[in-house]
């Protein structure tokens, strides 16, 4: 017996991941686009989000209005900015819309919004709705409680010369899982290190990052020991792999009790 598909709205929609996002669903009949939000001063207001995202007339306008890109929608789904997610969560949660964000750089401020919206409806909150990258959390969490603390760990992640934050939100993920299994203190990160730095301190984790041409995404852990070398590598190949778990997600929160949600639910870990 066939059932309706799920009706989504996306905000950041002519964004990279908003433009994958829409192209997903127009392919997938298990969902349904029902509205698509941009900032005021978005060039694609009034367009069509499918001429946006290149796959034809799908009858939805870009909007800048969060109640008209999210009437009829039963998830909302946010890929746009740290400052469009600090109001976008607020009228989320007045509208008892579940939501999945995938915004990086979120400052203190909007994640005590996320915690406060979270009382009234169910909000995942993830950094990388990849399925492959949070088995890497794990992996890379098992294999630091187990090496002795004479293997140094480094984190290297690299993305394309458009992204505008640094480190990830990925690789500071990957950081608090290492800190966590290692029993670092919280300001064992070292971002790059530059000039006579000295010796490396054994309770400290390396985070660097490479900005260059259309990287998608890739991350290592490189575990560094006596007379051997651990390296663990993700690579995303396309935005694919970040918009079918958020897809997956929303399917996962419409009907959940209020709550903050992580990617690990949606794995079932």
């Amino acid at each position: 017996m066939s059932t309706a598909p799920r009706k989504l709205a996306i905000s950041g929609a002519s964004g990279r991941m908003g433009q994958r996002l829409v192209r997903l669903v127009r392919e997938n009949p298990d969902f349904e686009l029902t509205g698509a939000l941009e900032s005021p001063d978005s060039p694609n207001l009034g367009k069509d989000a499918g001429l946006v995202a290149g796959v034809g007339d799908i009858g939805v306008a870009v909007t800048s209005d969060f109640a008209a890109a999210t009437a009829g929608a039963e998830a909302f789904l946010d890929f746009s900015t740290p400052d469009a997610v600090d109001e976008n969560i607020v009228l989320a949660a007045e509208k008892k819309i579940p939501a999945i964000i995938g915004v990086t750089g979120l400052g203190e401020d909007t994640l005590g919004k996320l915690l406060a919206a979270s009382q009234k409806i169910p909000i995942l909150h993830a950094p990388n709705m990849s399925f492959g990258i949070n088995l890497l959390y794990r992996t890379v969490e098992e294999i630091a409680g187990r090496l002795g603390r004479e293997y140094d760990i480094e984190i290297i992640e690299a993305h394309h010369n458009k992204k505008k934050d640094a480190p990830s939100g990925t690789a500071l993920a990957i950081f608090e899982k290492l800190r966590a299994a290692r029993n670092y203190p919280e300001d064992s990160a070292k971002p790059g290190r530059v000039g006579a730095v000295g010796p490396r301190p054994r309770k400290e984790i390396g985070i660097h990052a490479v900005r260059a041409g259309a990287i998608v995404g890739d991350h290592t852990v490189l575990f560094a020991g006596p007379g051997e070398v651990i390296e663990v590598t993700h690579r995303a190949q396309s935005r694919d792999a970040f918009a079918t778990g958020a897809l997956k997600a929303s399917l996962l929160m419409v009907g959940k009790a209020p709550g903050l949600y992580s990617f690990s639910d949606v794995m079932g870990f």
